[in-house]
């Protein structure tokens, strides 16, 4: 059940990151494993400027280990980073509770 509310999460991630790119950089990502890089759609602006809207919209912060170019290849990968970040963060207040 866990894992099926993560997938749930990612999959909604990976929407919402799909419209940011769309409304914020003005780009179309055809697919959630479409290498942003390659195609030239993230550059190291565009990179910069992915990072802070991603700390505004998913209330996340990258730490700085984050920064390693396999993380924000793609959609994908960037809702999984999102993703592990939102529950590292909320580990301190499952062990409060508990």
């Amino acid at each position: 059940m866990f894992r099926d509310i993560q997938n749930a999460e990612q999959d909604v991630i990976q929407a919402r990151l799909k419209s940011l790119f769309a409304e914020v950089l003005h780009a179309e990502i055809p697919s959630i494993k479409t290498d942003l890089f390659d195609t030239g759609i993230l550059d190291s602006q565009k990179f910069v400027d992915l990072l802070l809207h991603i700390e505004q919209n998913f209330h996340t912060s990258i730490n700085v280990e984050d920064f390693e170019i396999e993380n924000f290849r793609c959609i994908e990968k960037i809702a999984a980073l999102i993703l592990q970040r939102k529950d590292e963060s909320r580990l301190p207040q499952l062990s409060k509770t508990v």
